[in-house]
């Protein structure tokens, strides 16, 4: 009989404690709570102990539902998810700034240059198709181009080792297009024929891959336009792997990728054989042969 008289006071405190918690709950703003612990707990929509015992201290001192409920005046932390959607905002819209500044910069400058990069890329398909790898295909290309009346050639640009990136070289082609006007220069366009995977990365996060596709596979086009679009481009690639908490390698920081393309470099003369073929034309073309005389 003394426990049947002694359940029914208990009911009330238990239902002014759930109305304090639900009220507790209800009043804290996210801006009011606390960052959670440790970034890879999981999230959970269930207090902790500590945090119900301040709670119920606080439901003791104050009476029907203190004015604040918690540890040393803050307010309950448990119910925070830690959520970083803001950061992943400002992510992607820092992105997609970058991707629309390379979109602007991918497309060739000029006619002569949009034409330039068709042709090359017809003898790039048709040569590897065959087979040609690596420096072979430049040379092929190259070879290719000049066929069809350009000033091409392959170059080697090489750099030192300096305190920031090793050593290195790399091979390109540049084709020296004539003089648009009578007081103007000749003007030099880079080939690389390989451009977008000179900036791949490890684990990219989802906006660098959406950029990647933004690069040319194939570029064409002058070192001003080069220059820019590779640092718009190396910086992407520097932030994607800190995001993904990786180190900046040496081969992928701005200095290294801008010596790619404009470093001193050597310009590759035709082939001998090549010259020889020219050679031998000329002189069947002048008259009859050796030993064909009377």
């Amino acid at each position: 009989m003394r426990a049947a008289t002694a359940d029914p006071p208990t009911a009330p405190a238990r239902s002014m404690l759930k109305r304090l918690f639900d009220r507790q709950l209800l009043r804290i703003s996210p801006a009011d709570r606390l960052p959670s612990a440790g970034a890879g707990e999981k999230d959970e929509a269930e207090p902790s102990s500590v945090c119900l015992d301040g709670m119920v201290r606080s439901f003791m001192e104050d009476g029907v539902g203190g004015e604040k409920a918690g540890h040393g005046g803050r307010y309950c932390n448990c119910f925070h998810g830690g959520d970083n959607s803001d950061d992943e905002e400002d992510d992607e819209a820092a992105a997609s700034d970058v991707a629309e500044t390379i979109k602007g910069l991918v497309h060739c400058a000029t006619l002569r240059e949009r034409n330039l990069l068709a042709d090359v890329c017809a003898h790039l398909e048709r040569h590897r198709a065959a087979g040609a790898r690596r420096r072979d295909l430049l040379r092929l290309v190259a070879s290719s181009l000049r066929a069809a009346g350009h000033d091409a050639a392959v170059c080697v640009s090489r750099w030192d080792k300096s305190p920031s990136h090793p050593a290195g070289e790399h091979a390109y082609i540049d084709v020296l297009l004539p003089a648009a006007s009578d007081r103007g220069a000749c003007e030099r366009v880079l080939v690389d024929a390989d451009f977008r995977s000179a900036f791949e990365v490890a684990r990219p996060t989802k906006a660098y891959r959406a950029l990647l596709q933004c690069l040319p596979p194939v570029f064409v086009g002058k070192d001003d336009r080069l220059r820019l679009l590779v640092a718009a481009a190396a910086d992407a690639a520097r932030t994607s792997l800190k995001k993904r908490g990786l180190h900046l390698p040496p081969w992928r920081k701005p200095e290294y990728m801008r010596a790619k393309w404009l470093s001193p470099y050597d310009r590759e003369a035709p082939p001998a054989d090549a010259a020889a073929a020219g050679e031998d034309a000329e002189e069947e073309d002048d008259g009859e042969g050796p030993g064909t005389a009377a």
